[in-house]
C-alpha cells in the first residue's frame, strides 16, 4: 500500500478515498497510504475525519506526480456524493479489468470488506522457536525436553495452555517442587504452571522470530490484498507483546490495520469476542468479514461471530484435518486467494 521511491527518484503519489462511519467519502493524496491511514485512525491528519468513527478504505491507486495527484483530487472533490460513488464504482471496475490475464481474487472474497488472519500455523511456522522456548523452560524446572514434533501438536490455544500441555506430558523423572507425583495423569499444580509459563515467556521473548518463517504464498497474498485496498487484521492467541517484533522482523507490520493478541481482550479464540470486536472496530457487519486460519479454533470463532471462514491445511490443528471443521472454503496456499 505504501510506495517508497528509490533514492534519487521522485516519490509516487497515491489518490485514496475513505468512507466514514456515517457514509461520507473523503478524498486525499499521499506518498504512503498505510502511514496516512494510521494517522487518520489515530485522529491525526484531516480535520474532516476526526471523531467520525471507524474509517474504511474504499479505493487507492498510484497516480504519479504530485501535480497530477492534486488535479485528480480536486476533480473528485468537486463531485456530488452520488457522482463520487459512481466514479468509485466505475474506477474499481476498470481496475478489475486491468488485472493481468483477467485475474481476479478468490470467490470467497466476494462481498468481503475485511480479512482477519490467524498468525501461528496460518501465516508463519513458529514452532521451531516455540519448541526451543518450551524446552528451555522445562530445563529450568529440571524436566526433560519435549521436542519440536510434540510441541507442534500443542500450539494454538495460547502460551499458558502450551506450557500446561508440556507439563502434563513431561515424565516426572526428577523431583520438582509443586509437581504432581504422577504428572501426566493429574492436573498441573497452579504454582508450577506459573513458574513454567514465566520461564517460557522469558526465553521466547529474547528472540521470538529467530527461526520463524513465512509459509509459501503468504507474502504474495498479503501484498496483493493490501494493494487492492482491503483492510487486513490479525487475530492470534499469542500474547500481544510478541506480535509486533515478529511482524516487524518479517516486514509485515504495516500490512495490518489492527492486531489482537490472546491477552488483548478478556476472551480469546475460539470465543467469538475478538472477531466481533474487529467487526465493531471497523463498523462492518460480520457477514462482510472473512476469518482465515489453520485450526478448529479459528473456524469455530469465525462461525460463532458470523464471519465467513477459510482454512489452510498445513498448520497446527492438533493432528486433525481442518476440513473436518466445516470451513466455508479451503486453500492449499494463501496465494490462491489472489
Amino acid at each position: 500500500m505504501s510506495e517508497q521511491a528509490p533514492a534519487g527518484e521522485a516519490p509516487v503519489w497515491h489518490l485514496y478515498l475513505l468512507e466514514t462511519a456515517a457514509g461520507a467519502l473523503y478524498t486525499g493524496i499521499t506518498t504512503d497510504v498505510a502511514r496516512r491511514l494510521a494517522e487518520h485512525a489515530a485522529g491525526r491528519g484531516a480535520k474532516a475525519l476526526r471523531g467520525r468513527g471507524p474509517l474504511t478504505l474504499r479505493h487507492h491507486e498510484p497516480v504519479g506526480s504530485r501535480g497530477e495527484a492534486l488535479r485528480l483530487e480536486a476533480e473528485i472533490k468537486r463531485l456530488s456524493a452520488t457522482r463520487k460513488r459512481a466514479w468509485l464504482a466505475a474506477r474499481r471496475a476498470v481496475q478489475d479489468d486491468e488485472q493481468p490475464g483477467g485475474a481476479s481474487m478468490h470467490p470467497i472474497l466476494d462481498g468481503i470488506d475485511l480479512v482477519a488472519f490467524d498468525l501461528d500455523g496460518t501465516l508463519i511456522d513458529s514452532v521451531p522457536d516455540l519448541a526451543l522456548a518450551v524446552d528451555a523452560a522445562l530445563a529450568d524446572l529440571d524436566l526433560p525436553a519435549a521436542g519440536e514434533a510434540r510441541v507442534r501438536d500443542w500450539v494454538g490455544n495460547g502460551s499458558l495452555v502450551l506450557m500446561e500441555r508440556a507439563l502434563k506430558n513431561a515424565p516426572p523423572l526428577r523431583a520438582v517442587p509443586g509437581a504432581s507425583p504422577d504428572g501426566a495423569s493429574q492436573a498441573v499444580d497452579t504454582t508450577l504452571l506459573e513458574r513454567a509459563h514465566a520461564a517460557f515467556l522469558a526465553h521466547y521473548g529474547r528472540d521470538p522470530g529467530a527461526h520463524t518463517r513465512l509459509y509459501p504464498g503468504v507474502r504474495e497474498c498479503l501484498d496483493a490484498l493490501r494493494e487492492r485496498g482491503l483492510p487486513l487484521a490479525l487475530v492470534t492467541n499469542k500474547p500481544q507483546a510478541f506480535i509486533a517484533p515478529l511482524l516487524e522482523g518479517l516486514g509485515l507490520y504495516e500490512h495490518f490495520a489492527l492486531c489482537l493478541g490472546g491477552d488483548s481482550l478478556p476472551e480469546k479464540k475460539p470465543h467469538p469476542a475478538p472477531l466481533l470486536h474487529l467487526a465493531s472496530h471497523f463498523d462492518l457487519a460480520p457477514s462482510r468479514c472473512l476469518m482465515v486460519g489453520d485450526s478448529r479454533h479459528d473456524i469455530a470463532a469465525g462461525r460463532a461471530a458470523g464471519f465467513r471462514t477459510l482454512a489452510v491445511p498445513y498448520g497446527y490443528n492438533h493432528g486433525e484435518p481442518v476440513r473436518e471443521c466445516g470451513p466455508d472454503g479451503v486453500v492449499e496456499s494463501l496465494a490462491e486467494l489472489v
